[in-house]
């Protein structure tokens, strides 16, 4: 994905691209960037691996057809929309598994009944740093060595470099300036992350 866009005059966001342009490239992107935070909402919201599959498909399918009319404010967050969806996508969900059986989902469709929107605000707002921070490692993988990224992750685990010199065979000195070097690049793409997913 090109990090310089600058077809607007200023950076424009992976939503704007999706309103303004129109074009199955910026859908894909936002497919490839939101489908797995979708369903780890969905998840936490207690559904099973099944049942968010199938809620996902269904909000994607809600946003692309929402897409062609949605107008932009960058006074208005995008995510709090989008929680509304998922909630709203999740109820349907399980009062249409209610119709078809009057057993089925009951207790699960009482459960996002009883969740109030802020709740699921909040929940997303804390799943979507871990998410970030999450896509951010996988994106910077590639420039570093399985072994360092299996260092850093392992000092990120609360581990101390002393410990891990004789392991890797290498200095603690270096294994911090390692480390310093991954985490300074995770930052980097969190912060150009958060830019482009506004």
């Amino acid at each position: 994905m090109n990090e310089n866009n600058e077809t607007y005059g200023t950076r424009v966001t992976l939503l704007q691209r999706i309103i303004n342009e129109k074009d199955e490239k910026s859908w894909e992107d936002f497919v490839q960037y939101y489908q797995g935070f979708i369903y780890l909402i969905c998840r936490k919201m207690d559904m099973s691996h099944h049942e968010a599959d199938e809620v996902v498909q269904q909000v994607l399918i809600k946003l692309w057809n929402h897409f062609p009319n949605f107008e932009y404010d960058e006074s208005r967050r995008f995510r709090s929309w989008l929680c509304r969806v998922i909630q709203n996508t999740g109820r349907d969900f399980y009062r249409k598994l209610n119709s078809q059986s009057r057993l089925k989902g009951k207790v699960k469709e009482q459960y996002l009944e009883d969740q109030s929107l802020p709740e699921v605000e909040k929940l997303a707002e804390s799943e979507w740093n871990d998410y970030l921070a999450s896509l951010a490692l996988e994106n910077i993988k590639p420039h570093f060595s399985d072994r360092l990224i299996e260092i850093f992750l392992r000092l990120a685990e609360g581990e101390n470099p002393q410990d891990l010199e004789a392991e890797y065979e290498l200095k603690s000195k270096v294994i911090y300036v390692y480390r310093k070097r991954i985490r300074d690049r995770l930052k980097d793409e969190i912060r150009r992350l958060k830019a482009e997913l506004a």
